[in-house]
């Protein structure tokens, strides 16, 4: 991947990962570059389509683009960093985010 699209990501993000917040300088593990599409579905390797992300949000995320609710058991597109609010997705509650 283009090293000015990785630091594109990594200012954005001010490095923080764009889906659980946490910021890298707490995380053991290096951060990723994801596609929030994945390539495999479209996505693009271009700045609004990537995101800085811990290992863990990005294994759990995959190359998912919906999920299922398990409240409704309908099926839901995942959070988007671009088009979604944070706040209105996800809270920390201690040290456990919940959607």
């Amino acid at each position: 991947m283009q090293s000015d699209l990785v630091r594109h990501a990594w200012h954005r993000a001010n490095g923080r990962c764009e889906y659980c917040q946490l910021p890298a300088n707490l995380y053991p593990a290096p951060f990723q570059i994801d596609h929030i599409i994945a390539r495999q579905h479209g996505g693009a390797t271009e700045g609004d389509n990537l995101a800085l992300a811990c290992i863990h949000c990005n294994r759990f995320k995959g190359p998912n683009i919906a999920g299922l609710d398990r409240a409704t058991g309908k099926l839901v597109r995942l959070f988007h960093p671009r088009k979604d609010n944070w706040e209105e997705h996800f809270l920390w509650k201690g040290s456990e985010l919940e959607g």
